[in-house]
């Protein structure tokens, strides 16, 4: 299925032979490119890449639309027991791709006045990016995210948007305000879930408050 994405971050890579030529593919961890300015080219309808943040054995294809200013996803899945390698930008045996570094920030949520039965905490919210020694980093598209209070307990479920943020509202019992004003966990689980062994995106927890 294929499904247009919308604003645009940073390539996380871009490097190894491509099947068009000998052209580098470049692999990114935001989704496919859009936006205005943004030129494809049609003779290379394939070159654009992006990781998926949710499975390891997976990966998008971008490609232009008709009008050329923009560039469509098409998930693709690799051959069993393979996963995507984002320095390649090709699939490979699973125990030899790299795992990316991330790291997760996590902000300030609010609690609202408690009712007599619950009160609602607004604004969670957590920034996913790939965590890098030298350059840019880069926004990671479409991970799920998970929020729980300080009793461990799962207060919402979120997936990044382009600019790598999840954000969500969560309403917990009068009896469980303590556990939320402990401040809040985000906590990113990695890629490697569906083949339960290896990420090729790395796992990342962050600690945010509540006010």
């Amino acid at each position: 299925m294929v499904a247009s994405l919308g604003a645009f971050a940073a390539p996380a890579s871009a490097v190894g032979p491509d099947q068009y030529g000998g052209y580098d593919t470049e692999v990114y961890t935001a989704g496919c490119q859009s936006g205005a300015g943004h030129v494809v080219d049609r003779h290379r309808p394939a070159d654009h890449l992006a990781i998926d943040a949710g499975n390891a054995a997976a990966f998008y294809r971008c490609k232009p639309t008709a009008g050329g200013a923009m560039e469509q996803q098409e998930r693709v899945h690799c051959a069993p027991g393979a996963s995507f390698d984002w320095t390649r930008g090709l699939c490979g045996p699973a125990r030899t791709v790299p795992e990316m570094g991330t790291k997760l920030t996590a902000g300030r949520a609010e609690l609202s006045s408690p009712s007599v039965s619950a009160a609602k905490v607004t604004g969670l919210n957590a920034t996913l990016v790939r965590d890098r020694d030298n350059g840019p980093q880069d926004a990671i598209w479409n991970a799920t995210i998970t929020f729980k209070d300080g009793a461990g307990k799962v207060l919402c479920v979120a997936r990044t948007d382009t600019a790598g943020r999840a954000s969500c509202d969560a309403e917990r019992p009068q009896s469980a305000v303590g556990a939320v004003l402990g401040g809040y966990t985000a906590e990113y689980a990695g890629n490697g879930s569906v083949n339960g062994k290896f990420n090729t995106v790395a796992p990342a927890t962050a600690r945010g408050a509540v006010l």
